[in-house]
């Protein structure tokens, strides 16, 4: 008898312990699903940190964040001037939530000194919305003896090929706005590439090279720091920030450099997405801290409609790829 009555206890025992265990279950279960981790925004920089795209990607990566409620990554994918960065957003699929930051003149002037890009502009690339615009300056060695554009040129025609300019790397802006420059008013000086503005930079302070074309954001630090002077800007006006700087034009008419910089998608990004992404810029420009930090840096916001964007990438395309052409320059 004493031992039914154990083993009555024991099954009563199983029996409770199930019962627990099939509450504690449902209890489970009706606990609202963790939320998966979003899928992180890649911003794509196709050059170096240090230049005007990775400042402009890092100043925007917070407000993009906070408007999109997901990760922000930016990522630099440099090389071939530019090429490969951009060759990578427009290969990704659909689902890959890559975005390519770019300056203007890797996706128009670039069709136009390379062969094989390695991608299509028109093709390959959504238009979703500007960021920034930037204008080009013309810096020198802080005891570099020219004070002025036309200084500098009096001095390249009488010592021609002495003197060196760096570049940001082959076919960039900076490299083919001096091509013009030089072009224009028959001077020669060597051509040493880096691999994006910063390292050039390095070597300009050093007075390894003693020139320099660069955009006025990567080169506020340096010239607030007075390592570097600027001789000319590469805009139709005089800068606000900088109103003692002449043009370039003003030495030598027509040569104007104002850079843009833009957010484009791979063609395979949904619509919707693309939709999401320009409305999380336009309100990330309207913020005042965001246009006071372009301020500073001498950049302006740059806000087109979808339309004017596409307009204005079509239009620089040509126009460059024609410009190349006449002046004969080739990287590849």
């Amino acid at each position: 008898m004493a031992l039914i009555r154990k083993r009555s206890a024991l099954a009563a025992t199983a029996m409770a312990a199930t019962a627990v265990a099939a509450i504690s279950l449902a209890a489970l279960a009706a606990l609202p699903a963790r939320a998966a981790t979003p899928q992180p925004v890649t911003l794509v920089v196709p050059a170096a940190p240090g230049g005007s795209n990775d400042i402009m990607a890092r100043v925007m990566e917070p407000l993009l964040r906070s408007e999109l409620g997901r990760p922000v990554v930016v990522e630099n994918r440099g090389g071939g001037g530019g090429n490969v960065g951009a060759a990578y957003v427009a290969r990704a699929d659909a689902g890959s939530n890559l975005w390519l930051l770019t300056s203007a003149s890797i996706i128009t002037m670039n069709p136009g000194l390379f062969a094989s890009p390695g991608f299509d502009t028109l093709r390959d690339f959504v238009p979703v919305a500007g960021i920034a615009s930037v204008p080009h300056v013309l810096l020198v060695h802080k005891d570099f003896a020219p004070a002025s554009l036309p200084e500098l040129l009096a001095a390249l025609r009488r010592e021609p090929g002495r003197y060196f300019f760096g570049s940001a790397g082959n076919g960039t802006y900076s490299h083919i706005l001096m091509e013009f420059l030089k072009r224009a008013e028959k001077v020669d000086a060597a051509h040493v590439p880096f691999r994006g503005v910063a390292p050039a930079m390095t070597e300009l302070m050093a007075g390894r090279i003693q020139m320099l074309i660069s955009t006025l954001p990567s080169a506020m630090p340096y010239l607030n720091s007075r390592d570097v002077k600027a001789l000319a800007v590469f805009s139709e006006q005089r800068s606000a920030f900088l109103p003692d700087l002449p043009t370039a034009r003003e030495t030598v008419p027509g040569l104007v450099g104002d850079l843009w910089i833009a957010l484009y998608a791979p063609q395979s990004t949904p619509p919707q997405q693309v939709q999401r992404m320009r409305q999380a810029v336009l309100q990330a420009q309207a913020s005042p801290a965001l246009q006071e930090k372009f301020r500073t840096m001498g950049a302006s916001v740059h806000a087109p409609t979808v339309q004017e964007l596409r307009a204005q990438t079509e239009a620089d395309l040509t126009r460059w790829s024609r410009l190349i052409q006449q002046a004969g320059i080739q990287v590849d």
